[in-house]
């Protein structure tokens, strides 16, 4: 599978710059990990306005299109919630990607996770890592001190295969570190 470079990231995020502004920091740690796993069939979650694996399914909220959609349209795309279980999903995908998504799933992370591993082989998620918050930032509480514990309980003590930390990339509380894990289920 080819993966989106960082000429296309640059190219593709133009529209919410600001917002991508560090980035390319956690996603290329990302594409090493696809690389390694090497898979045929992806499904990313939420993936806004690009697939770092090109020609992705993917699944997405309709009411969250603010960040808009990826402009490749020619793949499966689910219009879900992913906190309603079960998932419209039956395919068994090799790989499930959640970048910066999975903290979004209020209170129905736990559920989510047995999904993903019912839909696919393996998985990763990017999450922001022990932002500290203000109560009256947009990033609170959906990405308010998020640790590996927290993780821990969103993926029913299930431990990934690998951690990845990624260092703060600018002032901003948005602009934080974040933890990528791997599972292979």
């Amino acid at each position: 599978m080819e993966c989106i470079n960082f000429a296309e990231f640059t190219e593709l995020s133009r529209p919410r710059e600001e917002y991508y502004i560090g980035r390319w920091a956690y996603i290329q740690k990302v594409i090493e990990m696809v690389k390694e796993i090497n898979p045929r069939s992806v499904l990313e979650l939420g993936p806004a306005l690009f697939t770092v694996v090109k020609g992705s399914d993917i699944m997405r909220k309709r009411e969250v299109d603010m960040w808009g959609i990826p402009s490749n349209t020619n793949v499966t795309e689910y219009l879900h919630d992913a906190t309603k279980t079960p998932w419209p999903v039956e395919k068994k995908y090799d790989l499930f990607i959640a970048l910066q998504v999975f903290e979004h799933l209020v209170d129905s992370q736990a559920q989510a996770f047995m999904e993903v591993k019912r839909i696919a082989k393996s998985a990763i998620l990017s999450l922001p890592y022990q932002w500290d918050c203000p109560i009256d930032n947009a990033n609170y509480p959906e990405h308010h001190m998020i640790d590996e514990n927290t993780i821990l309980e969103w993926t029913n003590g299930e431990a990934p295969q690998k951690w990845i930390y990624i260092e703060r990339t600018g002032a901003q509380v948005s602009k934080g570190e974040r933890i990528i894990g791997l599972w292979k289920f």
